[in-house]
């Protein structure tokens, strides 16, 4: 039955083959966390599936 939920690593390989959805689910996170980017990157920093989701739209642009 764990086959069958969503997890990090499903949506994260999901939005590896789906640029589109993960440049829109970019805009709008970067859009949203602009503060908190600017003012306590160190929160950020240790965000590990964030980190990953980044790493993916580095290897898409």
């Amino acid at each position: 039955m764990s086959c069958d939920l969503i997890n990090e690593n499903k949506i994260l390989n999901y939005l590896k083959e789906n640029k589109k959805s993960a440049v829109n689910i970019r805009n709008i996170i970067n859009k949203e966390l602009n503060f908190i980017k600017c003012h306590r990157p160190d929160i950020v920093a240790s965000w590990k599936y964030y980190q990953e989701f980044e790493k993916i739209c580095k290897e898409l642009d």
